[in-house]
Formats: structure tokens, sequence, C-alpha cells
């Protein structure tokens, strides 16, 4: 035995002379040994990303709760005592004491980088939308072609300061046990009063006190012949912001698709409107009430196909397009492998069903388009998560869902019998509602 494996070698290998011990250096070995080949390794992959940064410190730490228990455990047993008195200038002591610095400082520096990374990660989109593929693959879907698909999803669901943060690991625990036992819902609801404020989300990039001014919007269809109807509203954005502060109000329940109370203070007038049903949900309004989809906007198959119709995706010169598109749509029970084929096929037989000499002269267009058609189903409809077209309406406008006409119409009224206006020029200015060459976006240049 050489000098080298007589003095460092035998203490450590005496110390751990136990199992608890042995499988305490195990983990923090493998661990490290893990580590070392998976750093710089693409954490693309959801699950590659959970074994690195969470897992491996997960079975690091307790590692190296286990060898000092372990040696504890061993010397209660063996009832050998403790020294009653440590000299710093005995060797032995000197050897043990630069061990257990070295192996503090490497474990500091290897226990800090995992961690830190594994904080990292976990604050990750990545983290979020592939770490549970099968429950959080619907919302990555829309989130990934979203408007807001380049703001990370700690911004809005994790919110500022230690508080948020807490409550979010703590929610992510017990949603890590509901996967696991399998009991979470289908579809994921979307609770409202776990929303953070808007002012702290929102507002972070949006000026709540900024004038905002008109805004154009329009939408665009095609008929049976192929024609195109625009539809343009003149939107009146700093009226409709400004309209809708200092509101509170009460809903039949969190889906907020029937509100039953509304309450507007303006100064120190209050105004008071329901419509006698009972509530089961309060809450003060804000950006996320109206705008309740920003992140992950699931489209109805109107929606859908019209968009994909006027950006050139879907052909519109074809006659009867759109009502053959939307008939192979409307399916909600099928999954990803079974609309690969029966999508595409549904369009073809409409075809052959409908205008035969058609598809004869437009195969390999209509072809293509079923394949279009199949990624949209395939972005919108997850039955094995309960999601359908309309699973999760928009509330903002009044076209997906009765939006703001939950409170701007005749069943909310106050004690005099007033009600909230529903004149449609509060809001915005029609321009054309389905009309060929639409004359107002010529004159806008659009």
């Amino acid at each position: 035995m050489n000098d080298f494996t007589r003095r460092w070698m035998v203490p450590v290998l005496y110390l751990t002379d136990n199992w608890t011990s042995r499988i305490g250096l195990f983990l923090v070995l493998s661990a490290m040994v893990l580590w070392i080949f998976l750093t710089g390794a693409s954490s693309a992959n959801g699950y590659v990303g959970i074994l690195q940064f969470v897992a491996l410190p997960a079975a690091f730490f307790v590692g190296l709760f286990l060898v000092p228990l372990g040696i504890r455990m061993q010397r209660r047993k063996d009832g050998t005592p403790w020294p009653e008195k440590i000299e710093l200038t005995d060797p032995k002591v000197q050897r043990s004491l630069l061990f257990l610095g070295g192996a503090t400082l490497a474990n500091l520096i290897i226990g800090g980088s995992l961690s830190y990374s594994a904080v990292h990660y976990m604050e990750s989109t990545n983290f979020c939308g592939t770490a549970c593929h099968s429950v959080m693959g619907p919302e990555f879907a829309a989130y990934q072609v979203g408007s807001h698909s380049r703001v990370k999803c700690v911004e809005c669901h994790v919110g500022e300061g230690m508080g948020n943060a807490v409550r979010a690991k703590l929610n992510g625990t017990r949603q890590l046990a509901l996967l696991i036992a399998g009991s979470y819902s289908r579809p994921i609801p979307s609770p409202p009063h776990r929303l953070q404020a808007a002012a702290e989300t929102c507002e972070k990039c949006h000026s709540p006190g900024r004038d905002y001014g008109n805004k154009l919007w329009r939408h665009t269809r095609f008929d049976d012949d192929g024609s195109r109807l625009d539809t343009a509203l003149l939107m009146k954005l700093s009226t409709i912001h400004g309209a809708h502060k200092g509101i509170h109000y009460q809903a039949a329940d969190d889906r907020r698709a029937s509100i039953v109370r509304v309450t507007v203070t303006t100064g120190s007038e209050m105004r008071e409107y329901a419509t006698g049903a009972s509530a089961k949900f309060e809450r003060d309004m804000d950006c996320l009430d109206c705008h309740n989809r920003p992140a992950h906007e699931f489209e109805n198959p109107e929606r859908a196909v019209d968009q994909a119709m006027t950006s050139g995706r879907l052909p519109h010169a074809l006659p009867l397009f759109r009502k053959a598109a939307l008939d192979a749509l409307q399916q909600n029970t099928f999954n990803g492998e079974a609309a690969s084929a029966i999508i595409p096929g549904k369009l073809v037989a409409f075809y052959q069903k409908n205008r035969p000499d058609i598809l004869t002269s437009n195969r390999t267009e209509i072809d293509r388009a079923g394949r279009i058609l199949r990624t949209l189903y395939a972005r919108n409809v997850f039955p094995e998560m309960g999601i359908q077209w309309g699973t999760y309406p928009k509330h903002i406008g009044h076209t997906d869902s009765p939006g703001c006409f939950r409170c701007h119409g005749d069943d909310l009224k106050t004690k005099t019998g007033q009600t909230i206006s529903s004149d449609c020029e509060t809001c915005h200015k029609v321009l054309g509602v389905d009309e060929k060459d639409l004359k107002a976006l010529k004159e806008l240049g659009e």
C-alpha cells in the first residue's frame, strides 16, 4: 500500500464503511459524472433538461446528505466515541480538514452550478412547454404561433418577488403530483383567480396611460365563388380602455362567460348593474378579463380557414373551397394520427360529391390544401386533453364568444332599469361588413 493510499484513501473508506454512506457516494459521483457528460448538450428536449437540471441536482444533494448520515449511524452502531479533544497539530486532523475543505469547495462549485442551472432551466419556456408534453402540449402549440411567443412563460405566470416565486413552485409541486397520479383536469382550466394582476404582467410592456387613438380592425373571408369579402371597423381604443377603469364584476362561474353583476365607480359616483342571478366569482376588471387568451389563442374553424386563405396558405380562388374546408374540419374526436388521413380525405370527398370537375383539374392544389387543414386541426383540437373547437373562447370582441355582450346589453340593469350601452358606435365605427372592393379600405391605402 503506497503512502498516498494509506494517508488519504483509507480514512475515507473507513468513514464510509456502511451502506447508507456508500449509496450517498454513489449518488454524488454519478451525478457529477453525468453532469460532466451532459454539460453543453442541448436541452431542447424537455426530458433531457429534466434529467440534467432537476434530477441530477436532486441526486447530488441527497447523496451529500446520506454520506454524513451513514457515518453517524455507523458510529452509533459500533459505539465508537468521538475524540474528546482535537489537536490541529495532529497530521491526521490536518489531512482530514484538507480533505473536507477540498471536498466542500468542489461541492459548492458543482452544487452551485447545478442549482443555478436547475433554477434557470425551470424558468425557461422549453421547460414549461415540453417537460409535461401531454398536458401542456396544447398550450405550448398555441403559444408558439401567438403574438407573445417571445415572452417567457414565467414573466406572466409567475410575476415578480419571492412570494410569487414560492407560490409558483408550490403550485408546480401540486401539479407534478396530479401528473403522476393522472388526476389532472382535461381540459386544463384557466381559473382567473390565479391570474397575475395586469399591472405585474401586461403593463410591463403596454403602458396603461398611453393614448392609443383609433385602430383599423379588419376580417377577410371568401364566398363560394372565390370572391373576397371584407369587414372593417375603426376601433376607438382610447375610448374602450378608458371606459373600463374602476369596474368590479361578479360572474356565474370562473369561466366568466356569464356576468351577473357590474359595479362601476367613477370618482365619488357608483352605479350597479345586476341580473338578479347568483354569483360564484368576482374580480376587479383589468386587461385579462377581455384579452383572456393573449398568449395561448385557440382558433375556431372559420377564423383559422379565413386567415389561412387570406394569407395565401390555402387557395381562395377555388369555388366552394371555404365550405369544403369547414366541412372537413368539423371534427372533435380524432387524434393527430387519425386526422392526418381523415381530414384530407373529407376534402377530396366533398369535391367528388359536389364538383368533380374542380377535383380533376385541381387535384394537386386540393391535396396540398388537405395537408394545411390537417395542420390547422392539429394546432387547435386535442381530444386526449378534452380540447375541441371552441373549448377556449376569446372574450375580446364578440365573434368567438359573447365577449363584450356579457356586460353590454339588456340583461344587466340598475334598480331604475338603466342598462349598459350596447350602441355599436360607442366602441367602433363600422366601415363595411362583408363587402366586395370595400371603398373605405382603398381610401385608407389597405
